[in-house]
């Protein structure tokens, strides 16, 4: 039988063709390496107790690289948030940098964690899990209270968590205008690199609330990164509003110039109220931070 002039015989695969002969499989890894890319948005959060108490996490199905990210957010932010402000921080960096794993993480319910109410433990051993040869860092922001709830994290790894240490040397670490409590000498030596970051708003002269002990810290630690500040000027804060400068190391300019507001500067990104990465862009390459 023919149809529109071509018969049978060239119509039909060769004689012993199947799925597996190695055309179908080229076509079907071309086919499988030029699929749409999944728009991040569109991949649900993972939470609950398996993935551990203020946590939520996702892999990204990012083509570019296999590291991992985990966003701590500071004291009082909800999990809606934090994933706000991880999605933002992906979108602005980590995609193109290689980053196929994700995870963000609820503020401590009180300032100085004392409750450590987080389920790190879990988060990780999932990390460890995910560590493969083609994982070139493991990136850890902390902001404001958020980076005790690092701490913790990180001297898990260190303490017994990482029985292998696959994650040692991997983990680059960003101290945002945070805390010290938790971190030690044994922790940081593990760490690829450790930077302690304050804002500065050069038009007014106000610093975030840790400034001091950002510059102790990178004072102790220094060949593991040390401190540096980022520019706050374009934050918008009132003089003397050391609340919004804190976070504008969050949202580069808060949405009130005289406090934070966290369901907005960290769940709520737009062109007039940009995520800020300036800390990640300037030390980036020095860290290995790339894909």
């Amino acid at each position: 039988m023919h149809d529109g002039g071509t018969s049978d015989e060239t119509s039909m695969p060769a004689q012993g063709a199947d799925a597996s002969s190695p055309s179908a499989k080229d076509a079907s890894a071309k086919d499988a390496s030029t699929a749409p890319e999944p728009d991040v948005d569109s991949i649900p959060w993972d939470t609950g107790a398996a993935v551990g108490t203020g946590i939520a996490h996702k892999s990204t199905q990012n083509p570019r690289g296999a590291s991992a990210a985990i966003l701590y957010a500071g004291f009082g932010v909800d999990l809606p948030s934090a994933r706000g402000w991880a999605t933002a921080v992906y979108r602005a960096q980590l995609r193109d940098r290689g980053v196929s794993e994700l995870w963000a993480v609820q503020g401590p319910n009180v300032p100085e964690y004392t409750n450590q109410e987080i389920g790190n433990s879990k988060l990780a051993a999932a990390l460890v899990a995910k560590i493969t040869p083609a994982t070139k860092f493991v990136l850890v922001l902390g902001h404001s209270s958020g980076s005790f709830v690092a701490h913790e994290l990180l001297g898990q790894l260190a303490g017994g968590l990482d029985p292998a240490n696959v994650t040692a040397q991997k983990v680059v670490y960003f101290d945002l205008d945070g805390g010290q409590s938790g971190l030690s000498a044994s922790i940081v030596a593990r760490l690829r690199k450790a930077y302690f970051v304050s804002p500065f708003d050069q038009a007014t002269g106000t610093q975030g609330f840790n400034t001091g002990t950002m510059q102790s810290l990178g004072a102790t630690y220094p060949g593991a990164g040390g401190f540096f500040t980022v520019d706050a000027t374009p934050s918008g804060c009132n003089a003397g509003a050391n609340e919004c400068v804190h976070v504008s190391l969050v949202n580069a300019h808060p949405h009130n110039p005289a406090k934070a507001e966290a369901a907005l500067d960290y769940g709520s990104f737009d062109a007039a109220h940009p995520v800020e990465v300036a800390y990640l862009t300037k030390k980036a390459v020095e860290a290995g931070v790339v894909k």
